[in-house]
């Protein structure tokens, strides 16, 4: 078997193909590089995982007084409704006075049934 003899390039042997994996760019390197990403990110994202979870309860607490405030809105128009109605309709003023209190008028009497 014959050996091929290289021509010579008159370049450096550290830019030859035969000395793959070394240099700047060569896999310790770049290891290292992967691992100093890995670290920035993980430096990034652990101080945030506290203010992610602040921001979390706050969002909740948001709905929780948002739902709050949508049941209030609901009795306040129902106690409107209901003062509107106590002040214009007679008939549902007399049927809201005499069923708790009692409220008969002359000549009726009032049966109470118990079980």
């Amino acid at each position: 078997m014959a050996r091929r003899k290289r021509a010579e390039t008159g370049r450096s042997p550290e830019f030859s193909a035969d000395r793959e994996g070394r240099g700047l760019f060569g896999k310790p390197t770049l290891f290292v590089f992967w691992v100093f990403v890995v670290v920035v990110c993980a430096a990034l994202l652990i101080p945030a995982i506290p203010q992610y979870r602040l921001l979390k309860n706050i969002e909740n607490e948001l709905l929780d007084a948002e739902q709050n405030e949508l049941a209030l809105r609901k009795k306040r128009d129902q106690l409107h409704d209901e003062s509107r109605a106590l002040k214009k309709n007679p008939r549902y003023l007399e049927a809201r006075a005499r069923d708790p209190l009692r409220v008969q008028l002359e000549g009726e009497s009032i049966i109470e049934i118990k079980n």
